[in-house]
């Protein structure tokens, strides 16, 4: 939701994801505390307003995700393709897909 964007406001990704405030101010502190996002006040219209933003390492952690959930469903994709030969004889390729799991 963060990453087409430059921020959010929070009560917006609250909505979105329609959760409350305790779950996602719980949430956001957890991405925090790991540096992938910022939530800051603003002042609009003389009231104090929760922004929420992704950071650059939030940016990166988001497309290693990203590239391992590709990786892992490709390695599905493979999975499910039918082997040539035929009868309970068959054996089925196996093939080996890295995925780098660290998320920083």
């Amino acid at each position: 939701m963060l990453s087409p964007v430059r921020s959010l406001p929070f009560s917006d990704v609250r909505d979105s994801l329609e959760i409350s405030d305790s779950v996602l101010s719980k949430h956001l502190s957890a991405l925090a505390a790991a540096g992938y996002v910022e939530v800051s006040r603003v002042r609009a219209n003389s009231r104090s307003r929760r922004q929420v933003t992704l950071t650059k390492p939030g940016r990166a952690a988001l497309h290693g995700h990203l590239a391992a959930l590709q990786a892992i469903a490709a390695a599905a994709a493979i999975a499910e393709e039918p082997s040539d030969a035929p009868g309970p004889e068959r054996q089925h390729a196996r093939r080996e897909v890295a995925v780098d799991l660290r998320i920083a």
